[in-house]
């Protein structure tokens, strides 16, 4: 009995080696397929299993000989190597990360010094990170300009609302 890793990921079994090879002859199976026999701990290659080798590459397998022919030389067989395909992994835009940072950096430093220049570089970085990030919709990092963006708005609202309150105080006691 056999364990399986399906093409999707999942673990399929107890199988027996009858259901393995037919899902090896129905293309189910590679000899990239991962196995794992019944009572082990490890998962291996399908192609490692010596008892699936005929049905993996089923033109490797010799006929058996006949009493009194000659007998041909033996052929080693080896596996092809797998093939891997490198996919370009998507990157996050520089913009929106330095969009972000700026934004967020601009809400405590209202006490000091307004927020400035925080506040601004935010807005500007963040909006040139969503220009990018639209003519180039492989790159990551929306998120975070949209929050840079936020921030950096929100910290001059704020800015906005204590300097409105700091007038009204001031008007209210002359």
């Amino acid at each position: 009995m056999y364990f399986l890793i399906g093409g999707d990921g999942k673990e399929y079994g107890p199988k027996a080696a009858v259901e393995v090879r037919e899902w090896i002859a129905e293309g189910r199976l590679n000899a990239q397929s991962r196995i794992r026999p019944q009572g082990e701990e490890e998962w291996v290659q399908l192609d490692s299993l010596l008892e699936f080798a005929a049905d993996l590459n089923p033109t490797a397998a010799a006929p058996l000989p006949q009493p009194g022919a000659a007998q041909p030389p033996p052929q080693i067989y080896q596996a092809a190597p797998p093939t891997y395909t490198a996919t370009p992994q998507p990157h996050t835009n520089p913009m929106a990360i330095t969009g972000m940072i700026c934004g967020i950096l601009s809400l405590p430093m209202l006490c000091c010094c307004y927020g400035l220049p925080f506040n601004i570089l935010g807005i500007v970085f963040s909006i040139i990170a969503l220009t990018q990030l639209k003519a180039n919709p492989q790159q990551e990092g929306k998120g975070m300009a949209i929050a840079g963006l936020i921030c950096s708005i929100l910290s001059f609202v704020i800015l906005a609302a204590l300097v409105a309150l700091g007038i009204a105080i001031g008007i209210a006691n002359p």
